[in-house]
């Protein structure tokens, strides 16, 4: 059990990688889809922070069962302050809007990734560093907001993903 544990732990920043390279910026329907759906429905933003918090949780269960230390505990702790979607909702928008701050986040990231027993630590930011590059920014949902833009819905798509990222 504790190899399947840290075999999970070893493959879920890969995955992540995956599947924001293959998501990032694509003209794809799904992705056309997702960034509707993100744009236009609060649920579909709640959803994907149940899902980008629950597989935190994960994450620090196996970081636990494996390798119980301090980090273990903090990270815990700020998953569970995400838990809060005003907050969820804040930093996500925070890091995509702020460049710098974003690129800050993954350094930090990487700084905790070459120390081992920060590993969770590591698996929480770098979780929410590319969570936020997909969920939507504040232009985009100001663009949903316009007048103009429910006469013509395609128009509005197109602006939507031109702008989404």
């Amino acid at each position: 059990m504790i190899q399947t544990i840290q075999l999970i732990k070893f493959f879920y920043p890969f995955i992540i990688l995956a599947v924001f390279f293959c998501l990032y910026k694509k003209e794809y329907s799904i992705n056309r889809r997702f960034c509707w759906c993100m744009t236009m429905s609060f649920s579909a933003r709640k959803l994907f922070i149940i899902v980008m918090l629950f597989s935190l949780l994960i994450m620090n269960w196996c970081c636990y069962m494996t390798d119980p230390n301090y980090a273990v505990l903090f990270s815990a702790t700020m998953s569970c302050f995400l838990i809060c979607y005003r907050v969820a909702d804040a930093v996500l928008h925070r890091l995509h809007e702020r460049t710098r701050l974003w690129a800050l986040t993954l350094m930090l990231a990487l700084v905790c990734y070459s120390i081992p027993y920060m590993y969770s630590i590591f698996l929480v930011l770098y979780t929410v560093g590319v969570a936020s590059v997909f969920y939507p920014s504040e232009r985009v949902l100001r663009i949903r907001n316009e007048a103009n833009s429910i006469c013509n819905p395609t128009g509005l798509l197109q602006r939507i993903i031109r702008n989404y990222y």
